[in-house]
């Protein structure tokens, strides 16, 4: 095993890029080693806002492991979705493990090829950052339902909301994105909700993406969904798939809250997150039909699967991808692009069926390419 300290570049130095700059520094594997912007002025006043020498700002990947101070492990893609595609594709080409911001890509044939550019490279490690899956929240309902199975029997159902006002607008690079919400923040609900399930959302029965007509925003930020979810092999039975009701609103007025809703044979476990308050509750039913039942908490516990440190968010990734490029490949992380594509797919999904009318089944968009 490589004991040294890793080394990251930051491609894209906006405003979230500094979230990263801060995990980096926070975690005892990384540090940054150099950054990556197209803005001149930016890289100019690197010295000052990022605390890193000029001659390690560059404008492009390449410009960065040809003169930069090597050696480099990681590039963490943290620019407008239409570039991912070509800055993952690069990364990998010159032999960096990377990590992408959602939304993973613009279109599927640009996520297939970054999935089959990972498996080309398998000795290098992929993500997209959609960690919220490891949130204590998110993980103590799938743990309470791992504890207690025997108890709330199958999944039946699922009902998924996100109300948030996020006010006129959303500035930066966002600002500029035709379906806001669908590209920004919809792709972690995606993939929370494959996790919660460990089913895969299969088919878009019908879809709404649109923009309330008091809204400031310039792109959509507002979706409404029906989703199929199946495990792989009953991707081809619909009989036995179980459905989901999505809501996602950046543009909520009056009440604002977080609802995760899981319907089970024998009860329905609920998360409710607001005003930064979050409560679990599982219901028990006491008999057949669920007329009888009772209530009691859940707590929220931090000791995540798969979390040993006790990590959260980027700090989470970072830790995934340490252990990663250690294992040479061999341990991807959770939300490597092969895992990733399907939860990307469901974005895809739903501009389509709105744009058709019609249901879209979301197989077909990694057929062949998941072994």
């Amino acid at each position: 095993m490589d004991n040294r300290v890793k080394r990251a570049i930051i491609v894209g130095i906006g405003g979230h890029a500094h979230v990263w700059k801060k995990a980096l520094d926070e975690h005892p594997d990384w540090e940054l080693a150099a950054i990556v912007d197209t803005d001149t002025d930016k890289l100019e006043h690197a010295p000052n806002s990022w605390g890193i020498n000029r001659k390690e700002a560059f404008t492009s990947i390449e410009e960065a492991i040809q003169f930069g101070k090597g050696p480099h492990d990681l590039a963490i893609l943290v620019t407008p979705t239409y570039t991912h595609h070509v800055l993952a594709m690069e990364s990998l080409e010159v032999g960096l493990n990377v990590i992408s911001e959602k939304n993973l890509a613009s279109s599927i044939d640009q996520g297939r090829q970054m999935v089959k550019a990972a498996k080309a490279n398998p000795h290098l490690c992929t993500a997209a950052g959609t960690q919220t899956r490891y949130f204590p929240q998110n993980w103590s309902l799938k743990k309470y339902y791992l504890e207690n199975k025997k108890t709330l029997g199958r999944i039946t159902s699922l009902n998924f909301s996100y109300l948030y006002n996020w006010g006129k607008t959303r500035q930066g690079w966002r600002r500029w994105l035709r379906d806001l919400f669908l590209e920004d923040m919809a792709p972690h609900h995606f993939d929370l909700m494959r996790y919660l399930t460990d089913m895969d959302i299969v088919q878009i029965q019908g879809a709404t993406n649109f923009k309330p007509t008091f809204s400031y925003f310039k792109g959509s930020s507002t979706t409404f969904a029906v989703f199929a979810l199946s495990t792989p092999e009953n991707y081809e039975n619909p009989d036995n798939w179980i459905y989901a009701t999505y809501r996602g609103d950046w543009q909520k007025k009056g009440k604002l809250q977080h609802t995760v809703e899981l319907n089970y044979e024998g009860g329905e476990l609920n998360l409710i997150e607001q005003k930064k308050e979050k409560k679990i509750e599982i219901s028990i039913f006491d008999d057949a039909e669920g007329f009888q039942y009772h209530n009691k908490p859940v707590p929220i516990t931090s000791d995540v699967e798969f979390n040993k440190k006790n990590y959260s968010s980027e700090l989470f990734l970072l830790e995934e991808m340490s252990i990663g490029i250690d294992s040479k490949g061999k341990i991807q992380p959770k939300t490597n692009y092969n895992d990733a594509i399907k939860s990307f797919a469901v974005s895809r999904g739903i501009v389509e069926s709105f744009e058709t009318g019609k249901s879209v089944y979301l197989p077909k968009y990694w057929k062949n390419l998941l072994g």
